[in-house]
């Protein structure tokens, strides 16, 4: 079986990433998917059932999404280390799977990265700061507007 994809949006090298291995994707919203295991699909999707809403948020306060689709892909337990903001997929922790939706909001700031840091981003490694800065602004905004200012207070202090 061969597989083409193009993408027609310039990016940086270092934001290339290939996700391979048994896994099922479903779709969240019009426009927003979760990836992982079969075996964990119906968790994390229940985990993430508002990726959508975030990602409307997320555009409501910055500009439409260019990318097309939005995908997390939530890696397997065996790999439960950190994870990174590529455009078109987000390879993100199993840790943020916890059951009661109180880590779902660390998929805000993934998404934020679609414009800082895939789309505008620093001219060097020694800049990268820059990135993960107007991330968090964006994050922070977005996660008070939807949860409140007082979750917003304690996701930053858990942040920080």
């Amino acid at each position: 079986m061969e597989t083409f994809f193009k993408c027609t949006i310039p990016i940086p090298n270092y934001l290339m990433a290939i996700a391979t291995g048994n896994l099922a994707k479903k779709q969240m919203g019009r426009n927003t998917f979760v990836i992982t295991e079969p075996e964990y699909l119906d968790r994390c999707a229940a985990e993430l059932i508002e990726m959508q809403a975030y990602l409307d948020e997320v555009e409501k306060y910055l500009t439409p999404y260019i990318w097309g689709t939005y995908a997390i892909l939530i890696l397997p337990p065996s790999f439960p280390m950190g994870g990174m903001e590529n455009p078109l997929l987000t390879f993100a922790s199993p840790t943020i799977i916890v059951g009661d939706k109180s880590q779902a909001y660390v998929a805000i700031h993934e998404m934020a990265h679609s414009w800082t840091g895939n789309t505008v981003t620093c001219r060097d490694w020694e800049n990268f700061w820059l990135n993960e800065g107007f991330t968090v602004w964006v994050e922070r905004h977005v996660v008070q507007t939807l949860f409140g200012y007082d979750f917003m207070q304690v996701s930053a202090l858990l942040g920080n």
